[in-house]
């Protein structure tokens, strides 16, 4: 059967993993929407600084379990790894609905829905992968979208469930509604669903027959050309993108190597990362706390977040859309990005009023936000496709260092200021910052464009 390379099924597979997106990644971004109600319930048992760290925790783990999901997609596949994620994000919501204190909290909440967010928007970023050769970097801006579409979809529905339900009632509800979405996992077809295995005819040692050739290979009766391999595409998709990198063959051989941190590029990517969570990973659980501290009503900051999904969408699209075009490097495009994204947090740090949060929110959805669906395409583009998997993996590692940092430094510095501005004047300076990593490499690459030699 044909495999259907940037066409058909492959679109099929894109709109799963943009609804499993915006089910992980997206949902992550709702964690400041929660956290608002998990004060209101422990005020004046636990500070707010304290609570922070049952939410940030989950960001530590989700990085602590990176490399453990990238094996697992690799061993059991994308649609049992989907399932597996989904049903760990179900046992996070039910335990925070009954966790009566920190440590249960964090046991019962923190540890599954961070795996459940790994796993499971580790598996939308790399599921469509195999189904694209030309419009690759697009496929991935889509099924990044789901960030946007679930930014934009889950706060309303979380701001109804606990006016409605309570605290208890909303994340047993809301739990309920994730369970659907193994629905849309099951739609991850396997790669090998569309391609022929080999079948050998009994024959005498060492003859061949008419359907045999040298290599022992079935040839298709229809079809001069044997199939070597289960997993490689059709002959017919090959030539017509002999140039294309299908990775087809590479990611059913793909093994999961830790080394791949030990290479530089690679160092330089993850040092920029690391050094950009310090600040980004603490803006939306951040977000709706500084617009109280603003004199803004939590009903207007879950309007706010939504509309940072909607702004979100479009922008994801455009940064893909703009890597296939190839206008400038994904890797220039990316450090640009990371420095935008902390420059609207300064700007909200100064003007510090209802400008100042939509301000935050239009750069940390519209740029910020396209950092991480641009990291997979960056790793292609500096590694080569057979190294994007483990890399993302290993990348999640040093990022709960970032998590840990930031939750600590964010919490000290309320703590002694008593100011989320102050706090937001900070991670602003963090990511500008962390964009200049990039800048040696970029301005070596373009010189070397300028006096005509191969950038490294």
């Amino acid at each position: 059967m044909r495999l259907p390379i940037d066409r058909g099924w492959a679109w099929v597979v894109v709109t799963a993993c943009t609804a499993l997106f915006a089910i992980s990644a997206g949902a992550g971004k709702c964690q400041g929407v929660i956290m608002v109600e998990v004060i209101d319930k422990f005020q004046g048992v636990y500070k707010p600084s304290s609570l922070l760290w049952v939410f940030m925790s989950t960001f530590i783990f989700d990085g602590l379990f990176g490399p453990l999901a990238g094996y697992l997609m690799l061993k059991i596949g994308h649609r049992w790894s989907a399932f597996l994620g989904l049903f760990s994000l179900v046992v996070g919501n039910i335990g925070l609905a009954y966790a009566p204190n920190i440590i249960a909290m964090i046991i019962c909440h923190s540890i599954p829905t961070g795996f459940g967010y790994m796993l499971t928007s580790f598996v939308a970023i790399m599921a469509s992968s195999p189904y694209f050769v030309e419009k690759k970097a697009l496929a991935v801006g889509l099924t990044t979208t789901g960030s946007g579409i679930g930014a934009f979809a889950i706060p309303p529905i979380l701001r109804g469930l606990f006016d409605a339900f309570g605290f208890s009632g909303a994340l047993l509800i809301y739990g309920g509604f994730s369970v659907q979405f193994m629905c849309l996992a099951a739609l991850l077809r396997p790669i090998s669903y569309y391609t022929k295995k080999s079948k050998k005819l009994p024959t005498p040692a060492g003859e061949l027959t008419d359907k045999e050739d040298g290599s022992g290979n079935v040839k298709d009766s229809t079809d001069q050309t044997a199939e070597t391999d289960v997993d490689s595409p059709d002959t017919r998709e090959i030539e017509r993108a002999p140039s294309a990198n299908i990775d087809t063959e590479n990611k059913a051989k793909e093994k999961f190597t830790w080394r791949v941190i030990l290479v530089p590029k690679m160092l330089m990517i993850t040092m920029c990362s690391v050094v950009y969570m310090l600040g980004f990973s603490v803006t939306y659980t951040c977000i709706p706390a500084f617009a109280r501290e603003c004199g803004i009503s939590d009903n207007l900051v879950s309007i706010l977040m939504a509309v940072s999904g909607a702004i979100e969408i479009p922008c994801r699209i455009g940064n893909g859309w703009l890597a296939d075009r190839k206008i400038i490097t994904t890797t220039a495009q990316f450090a640009i990005c990371v420095f935008l994204a902390g420059f609207f947090c300064l700007l909200c740090a100064i003007v510090s009023n209802l400008a100042g949060i939509i301000l935050a929110i239009i750069g940390v959805s519209a740029v910020g936000s396209s950092v991480f669906s641009l990291e997979p395409l960056v790793f292609r583009e500096l590694l080569g496709d057979s190294h994007v998997t483990s890399s993302l993996a290993m990348q999640a590692v040093p990022q709960c260092v970032s998590f840990a940092v930031s939750t600590l430094i964010t919490g000290v510095i309320y703590d002694k200021t008593g100011s989320w501005r102050t706090v937001f004047y900070c991670i602003s300076a963090i990511m500008m910052v962390s964009s200049t990593i990039t800048w040696p490499y970029l301005f070596k690459n373009w010189y070397k464009r300028r006096q005509g030699t191969t950038p490294s």
